[in-house]
C-alpha cells in the first residue's frame, strides 16, 4: 500500500515537472550569437523620474534597449510611455498588475496581458510581440495566453539583481561578470511591486549601473540591440 502511494506521488511530481516544463518551451533567455551583441532589458516601468533618466543614459551612450511595461504605470505615466517609444526603444508587456502567474488560469493571464497590451498600443501606435512574466515565472495558463495572443515570453541569463543593492556597483558587477554574446540583461526602471504607480521607490541605482555597464562593455566591444533586434540576428545565424 505504501509502495502504491509513493508510485501516485513520484508520478504526480513527474507530471507537473512535465507541465510546468512545457510552460516554458518557445521562452527566450539568450541567444547563440558569434558578435558580441547583448540586449538590455528594463522591468517594471514607467517610474518617472527614472524612467526619463535611463533614457537619457542611453541616448547618451547612442543604444537602443527594451522595456517591459508594466499596464498599471503606463496607464500612470502615459508621457513616459510615449518617450520610450519615441526615443526609438522597444516597448514589451509585463502584465498589468505584475501578479505571479505560475497558477494563473488562461482567463486570468489573458485579461492581464489584453489589458496591457491595449494600453501599449492605444499609447505608442504599436502592439507589443513581447512579453516578460513577473518574477521570471509562468505556469501552463499564461503559456495558453501567450499562444493565443501570439506573444513570445522573454527571461533572461544576467541579472543584475537591482531590487537586493542601493549602491550601482553591486548591480554593474553582477552584470559584467556574467554576460556573453547573445545575452539578455535584466535590470529594473519601476517597482512592481506597489498597489500605487506613484509610490515607486528610487531607481538611481540602476541608473548609475546601466551607465557603468555601457561603458565596460562598449570597450569590450559589445554592442547593444533591442530584444526583436538580437532574435533576429540570432535568427540571420542560424540561417
Amino acid at each position: 500500500m505504501l509502495t502504491r502511494a509513493l508510485l501516485l506521488i513520484v508520478a504526480l511530481v513527474v507530471s507537473l515537472v512535465a507541465v510546468f516544463s512545457w510552460s516554458y518551451t518557445g521562452s527566450i533567455a539568450s541567444v547563440e550569437v558569434e558578435e558580441k551583441v547583448i540586449a538590455l532589458t528594463f522591468d517594471d516601468g514607467p517610474n518617472p523620474p527614472y524612467t526619463q533618466a535611463m533614457l537619457d543614459t542611453l541616448e547618451k551612450a547612442g543604444i537602443k534597449a527594451t522595456f517591459f511595461l508594466m499596464g498599471r504605470h503606463a496607464e500612470a505615466f502615459p508621457d513616459q510611455v510615449k518617450a520610450i517609444a519615441d526615443a526609438g526603444h522597444e516597448v514589451a508587456n509585463h502584465s498589468y498588475s505584475h501578479r505571479l502567474m505560475l497558477a494563473s488560469t488562461k482567463s486570468v493571464a489573458l485579461e492581464e496581458l489584453q489589458r496591457t497590451n491595449a494600453l501599449l498600443e492605444n499609447i505608442t501606435g504599436h502592439k507589443p510581440i513581447h512579453f516578460r512574466p513577473p518574477y521570471g515565472m509562468q505556469g501552463p495558463g499564461a503559456k495558453l495566453a501567450l499562444e493565443q495572443l501570439g506573444l513570445r515570453s522573454i527571461l533572461m541569463n544576467v541579472n543584475g539583481s537591482d531590487w537586493e543593492h542601493t549602491s550601482p556597483e553591486p548591480i554593474a558587477n553582477a552584470v559584467l561578470e556574467s554576460i556573453t554574446p547573445g545575452s539578455i540583461v535584466l535590470l529594473h526602471d519601476g517597482h512592481g511591486d506597489v498597489d500605487d504607480p506613484m509610490a515607486q521607490d528610487s531607481r538611481s541605482a540602476s541608473v548609475e549601473a546601466t551607465a557603468i555597464i555601457i561603458k565596460s562593455l562598449q570597450n569590450q566591444g559589445y554592442r547593444f540591440v533591442t530584444v526583436s533586434d538580437l532574435l533576429q540576428l540570432a535568427a540571420a545565424t542560424d540561417d
